[in-house]
């Protein structure tokens, strides 16, 4: 839990967010909304000098051809709480934060299905492409509340444009793409290939140069690689912890360069497929498959826009694993930039007109924190880990003194906490005496810098600083706990 959580420290620390855009004509072929996963935007500063520059004979470049030839915004933010894949990426192309779409972290308690519900979770939308006999891995944007950008060009052109999703991660290509999208696709890690769900492709089958796409088998060629430095040794004397000493690689990697990809396995499978996602081949190969895509559905043919939205999740699996501040970061940054200088080109010769009617967002779902540990080794007195067991302990303690023992929980999921307001009422328990209980004991333990109660936060209660507002917004009634944690700086 402590990784997937990791994130969210950048709510408190961190908004600044990457977000470029490259000018296009008004009505342009293709749109391309590019999101790199867990990329703060301090990462195009400090490595500006490992990228390519903005143009040369051969054709435009990666980051430096969008910060100098388009619109770039340095001091764009996210404005919500919390920062997880999930409502970053649902932000992208609704313009709603999760107190409108619903999508108030990468899970949450659903009180109708009585469980823990994953945020694109659908049991009636099983898997394409991959083995889902009952339905337990369906995948779909049902839990997606409002409309996306996809979904109003589909209505607006009475669903002659076109619209696609393509992302390692599910929840990232499918709540970008929304509800009337083509076809969205995300990686299995069990098999490496390219899977969906009947959501988007009723007959249960996948577009036939999927089919051949996977049976190509592209990703094994790369078992036994390694994945080497690519930027000069000097450019890691800008680094502030370069040595990975509390690196958490996937298997087989190891924690220092070179980096073999074969996840500790004598032949691909899953653990190899583990490890290929958190290299910079991974990222080569969703562009590649993008490529392929454009050219197979014949997106920006025509004068009716088409859209695809592509998330890069090779950047946050190595930030998590390796920390923002390890040569491996640096290195996947320089790469993603000559990988989309690559992209690039092929959209200028790939759609008709070129670039000039292509339009171009580059922007991220979150950022990310230092790594704890290193974080606690430099003495910063807040660093530490979010311990969801001494909470839900501390809180059931608390509720237990106060109406007797009980079940009164049902669950402490992400940073919502919720109770069993059931259970409390049938006690004749006003269910807000017991969220001010839960609030107050969770605001005393360690690593906690505030808990806002549901009662708080829908009546406008809750302090007027930026972190007030950012809970409100990321507060769903529906969907949100009755008390909202938020951590300490550093805490993760």
């Amino acid at each position: 839990m402590i990784r997937r959580l990791r994130p969210v420290a950048l709510a408190i620390v961190c908004l600044l967010l990457a977000t470029v855009a490259v000018a296009a004509p008004v009505r342009p072929r293709l749109v391309v909304l590019i999101s790199i996963d867990q990329f703060r935007a301090d990462y195009l500063a400090r490595s500006s000098d490992l990228f390519l520059p903005p143009q040369d004979s051969k054709g435009v470049g990666g980051f430096r051809w969008l910060m100098e030839r388009g619109a770039y915004h340095t001091d764009a933010h996210h404005d919500h709480y919390p920062l997880f894949t999930g409502p970053g990426h649902s932000i992208h192309f609704t313009g709603a934060p999760p107190y409108k779409t619903g999508i108030v972290g990468n899970e949450w308690f659903d009180r109708e299905m009585n469980a823990v519900r994953y945020c694109v979770q659908d049991s009636k939308s099983p898997l394409v492409g991959a083995p889902d006999p009952d339905g337990k891995r369906g995948i779909s944007p049902v839990t997606l509340r409002t409309s996306t950008v996809g979904d109003e060009l589909k209505m607006a052109t009475g669903g002659q444009g076109k619209v696609w999703g393509l992302a390692l991660k599910d929840r990232a290509g499918v709540l970008m793409a929304g509800h009337l999208a083509d076809g969205v696709l995300w990686f299995d890690e069990e098999t490496g290939a390219w899977i969906s769900s009947r959501f988007y492709f009723k007959s249960g089958q996948l577009p036939d140069w999927v089919v051949s796409w996977n049976a190509a088998k592209k990703i094994d060629p790369f078992f036994g690689k390694t994945w080497d430095l690519s930027v000069p040794p000097a450019a890691l004397k800008r680094l502030w912890t370069p040595h990975n000493e509390f690196a958490n690689p996937r298997p087989g990697l190891g924690k220092a360069f070179p980096h073999p990809v074969t996840g500790g396995l004598d032949r691909p499978g899953k653990a190899f497929y583990a490890a290929f996602e958190s290299t910079p081949y991974a990222n080569e190969y969703v562009l590649e498959t993008a490529e392929e895509l454009i050219r197979r559905e014949k997106l920006g043919q025509d004068a009716i826009p088409d859209i695809l939205a592509i998330n890069l999740s090779t950047n946050d699996y190595i930030g998590h694993s390796f920390g923002p501040d390890s040569p491996e970061v640096l290195d996947v940054t320089a790469q993603t930039d000559r990988q989309l200088s690559r992209f690039f080109r092929f959209l200028g010769k790939a759609v008709p007109g070129g670039l000039r009617n292509v339009t171009i967002v580059l922007t991220a779902d979150h950022g990310v924190a230092p790594m704890v540990e290193e974080m606690a080794e430099a003495g910063l007195p807040t660093a530490g880990g979010y311990q969801e067991k001494a909470l839900t302990d501390a809180v059931k303690a608390a509720l237990d003194k106060a109406f007797g023992p009980g079940d009164w929980l049902k669950a402490l999921s992400e940073f919502n906490l919720y109770l069993d307001v059931d259970a409390l009422r049938q006690k004749g328990i006003e269910p807000a005496k017991a969220e001010e209980i839960a609030a107050e004991t969770l605001r005393r333990q360690p690593g906690i810098y505030a808990a806002y109660t549901r009662g708080q936060i829908v009546e406008g209660r809750v302090p007027d600083t930026d972190i007030g507002h950012r809970v409100m917004l990321g507060f769903h009634p529906k969907v949100s706990g009755d008390v909202v944690i938020v951590l300490d700086p550093y805490t993760v």
